[in-house]
């Protein structure tokens, strides 16, 4: 049967104090689209993102207000994909019996970081918004 390891227990399955729901994520094809997406954005993000980053500050004709909120921007963005998305990635992607974020510290950080980066990046294109 797809899904069962040795100990005959199924992996899509996680019980929970009363109730057993259905893990698709540990279904193979789910599986792969998630993990190859992910890498993928997480690749690409913290490549534009550095890009930027290095250009407007090795360019001091570049050195201006907008840019240097384009640069808050970036950095804000270049922390979400190097830290939380990796993080929900393993959320997502791990087997729930290992159970990855039963560690209160780990899963505390991940659900404060998160906030934080993505408040930071929508506050900033609010404020460029307001400057233009």
């Amino acid at each position: 049967m797809h899904g069962m390891r040795g100990s005959g227990v199924d992996d899509r399955v996680c019980p929970t104090e009363a109730v057993k729901y259905p893990d698709f994520t540990q279904i193979h094809s789910v599986y792969v689209t998630l993990i190859t997406f992910y890498v993928l954005v997480i690749t690409l993000a913290i490549c534009g993102n550095t890009l930027v980053i290095y250009t407007i500050w090795r360019n001091k004709s570049m050195h201006t207000v907008t840019n240097y909120y384009i640069v808050n921007l970036a950095l804000s963005d270049l922390l979400v994909s190097l830290f939380v998305m990796p993080l929900v990635l393993m959320e997502y992607t791990l087997p729930c019996h290992w159970m990855i974020f039963s560690n209160d510290a780990l899963c505390a950080i991940l659900y404060y970081t998160l906030p934080i980066f993505v408040f930071a990046s929508i506050l900033t294109l609010v404020a460029i918004s307001l400057e233009r």
